[in-house]
C-alpha cells in the first residue's frame, strides 16, 4: 500500500540526464512493489529546468547532438512518466519553470501549493520549450477542442501558443490553471506544509480507484493553415516594434510545433511526431548566435538579453 517519493536533488533541482535516469528508475521500481510515485523537490523550487550551464560544454565538445541526445532523453522520461502503470503525482512548490513545468504537465496529476510559479520560460534564453511542453500544447488543444461544440483547433491552440511565445508564468496555482498548466481534476493546497502528504494520499486514491494510463492515440492538428494564421499575428508585432526579429523568429518556430508542422489542418499526429519536431526547432536555436547571447547573458547576469 506504499507510494514510492522521488525527490529532485540537483543544482536548482534541475532536470538533467541524472534525475532522468533516476524519474526512470523510480517508476520501473514503482510498477514492480509500489501503487504510485510522488516527485517532489523537498524545498523550493520544485524545478527550474534543464541546467544550461551544464549543457553548454557538452555542446561545446560535441556540437548539436550531444544536445540532440539530451533532449531526446528528456523527452522519453516525460512520455515514461505519462504512460507509466502507476499514478504519477507531481507535488510542487515554489518554481517549476521550463523542464520543471513539463515533468508537472506529463504527471497524471499535480498537487500544488497556492503560491506556485508554473510557465514554459525557454524563450527568455532564446529557446523553444524542448522536452515535450509544446507537444502538450498541441495535444490539450485537440483534446479540448473534441470536447466541444466547434471543430476548429487553433481558437484552442492560441493561448497555449501564447502562454509559450511570450514565456507567461503563472505566479499562483490559480492563475497557472489559466494558463493550462494546472488542470481542474489536480489539487491545490494553501499550506506547503501539506503539500508531500495531500500528495501521498493521492496517489493512493487514484490507485484505489483503479486508475489506468492513458492510450497512446493520434490527434489532430492545426496544419499550415494554423501556422499562416498565427505568422500573420507575429508580422503585426514584429513590425509594431512589439518583438524584436529574433522573438519572431522562435515564436515561429513555436508555431510550426504547436500545429504540426507542413500538413493539412484535422492531420492525425503522434506525440513522437511533434517532439521530434521541438527537438528540430531547439537544436536550430541552440547554433544560433542570438540564442547564445541570450544563454550567456542569462548565465553570466541572471537577466534576460533583449536582442
Amino acid at each position: 500500500d506504499e507510494v514510492l517519493i522521488a525527490s529532485i536533488k540537483t543544482k536548482m533541482h534541475a532536470i538533467s540526464p541524472d534525475v532522468c535516469e533516476g524519474l526512470n528508475l523510480a517508476v520501473e521500481m514503482a510498477e514492480k512493489d509500489f501503487r504510485g510515485v510522488v516527485v517532489w523537490s523537498g524545498n523550493e523550487p520544485f524545478s527550474v529546468g534543464a541546467d544550461l550551464q551544464a549543457m553548454l560544454p557538452a555542446f561545446m565538445v560535441a556540437g548539436v547532438s550531444a544536445v540532440e541526445g539530451a533532449e531526446h532523453e528528456m523527452q522519453q522520461t516525460m512520455l515514461r512518466l505519462r504512460y507509466a502503470n502507476v499514478p504519477v503525482v507531481s507535488a510542487i512548490r515554489g518554481m517549476a519553470l521550463g523542464g520543471g513545468c513539463e515533468l508537472a504537465v506529463h504527471s497524471a496529476r499535480r498537487v500544488v501549493h497556492m503560491e506556485s510559479y508554473i510557465g514554459l520560460v525557454e524563450v527568455g534564453v532564446g529557446l523553444v520549450p524542448g522536452a515535450g511542453g509544446l507537444t502538450y500544447i498541441a495535444r490539450r488543444a485537440a483534446e479540448n477542442a473534441e470536447a466541444s461544440t466547434g471543430k476548429d483547433i487553433l481558437p484552442f491552440l492560441t493561448e497555449g501558443f501564447t502562454a509559450a511565445a511570450m514565456a507567461k508564468v503563472g505566479t499562483s496555482a490559480l492563475e497557472s490553471r489559466k494558463l493550462g498548466y494546472v488542470l481542474h481534476s489536480d489539487v491545490i493546497v494553501p499550506h506547503k506544509d501539506e503539500l508531500l502528504y495531500v500528495a501521498i494520499n493521492e496517489a493512493k486514491a487514484m490507485a484505489n480507484g483503479g486508475w489506468r494510463a492513458p492510450h497512446k492515440r493520434l490527434f489532430p492538428v492545426a496544419g499550415r493553415s494554423g501556422i499562416a494564421t498565427i505568422k500573420g499575428s507575429l508580422v503585426n508585432m514584429r513590425d509594431g516594434g512589439f518583438i524584436s526579429a529574433h522573438d519572431f523568429h522562435i515564436a515561429s518556430l513555436i508555431a510550426n510545433v504547436v500545429c504540426g508542422g507542413d500538413v493539412d489542418a484535422g492531420t492525425l499526429v503522434s506525440e513522437e511526431y511533434l517532439m521530434a519536431l521541438e527537438r528540430k526547432a531547439f537544436c536550430a536555436l541552440i547554433e544560433h548566435p542570438k540564442t547564445q547571447e541570450r544563454i550567456l547573458g542569462m548565465l553570466s547576469t541572471g537577466k534576460p538579453v533583449r536582442n
